[in-house]
């Protein structure tokens, strides 16, 4: 197995053996990325084909090797939320500056350990577009409210109102998934 400076001098020389090592030791966590911001599996998967591609043809731009997983996803997410942009010809995300709602609603722990954490993507996918992606950007790919407005063209306080609203709505579509689990 190949330490990862050996793939990135590998990928920027065009090894096949590098590049075959680098989709092996990345591709499952980079699918999962690809995963949540997809609607179906078949999309993650062209996500993650053009992903790696993309990787293959930059790498030589990677600056610090510390930096080389992270870099990495964002490759991924830029491209998930270039085709987000795309099919919904942008996002069009209004801004709601005054929420009542409290900044962060945390959900109750007792909800989440009866759910998987596939069960908990799934119920985020049942979620509208915007507020799934910034639930995910946040949440998930821990990126802070300013970096989640400048990739959506919006403001901070938008994507935190979106954040308290994407939150809420999972909370009652877990809520919900529990009750009906017990009714059954």
């Amino acid at each position: 197995m190949l330490t990862n400076e050996e793939i990135i001098s590998g990928c920027i020389k065009n090894d096949r053996r590098a590049q075959r090592e680098l989709f092996e030791k990345f591709g499952a966590k980079m699918y999962g990325h690809c995963l949540r911001y997809s609607p179906s599996s078949a999309d993650a998967q062209d996500l993650l084909q053009e992903g790696f591609m993309k990787i293959f043809d930059s790498i030589q731009s990677l600056r610090d090797i510390s930096f080389f997983e992270g870099w990495m996803t964002r490759i991924f997410i830029n491209l998930a939320l270039s085709k987000y942009r795309k099919a919904k010809s942008g996002p069009t995300i209004v801004d709601i500056d005054s929420v009542d709602a409290p900044e962060e609603t945390e959900l109750e722990e007792g909800n989440m350990n009866q759910l998987s954490a596939d069960q908990v993507l799934e119920l985020m996918k049942q979620l509208p577009d915007k507020y799934a992606l910034v639930l995910n950007m946040y949440a998930i790919d821990n990126l802070s409210h300013k970096e989640i407005a400048q990739y959506l063209n919006t403001t901070e306080s938008n994507s935190k109102s979106i954040l308290s609203r994407a939150r809420k709505m999972l909370k009652d579509l877990i809520e919900e998934t529990q009750r009906n689990n017990q009714i059954d």
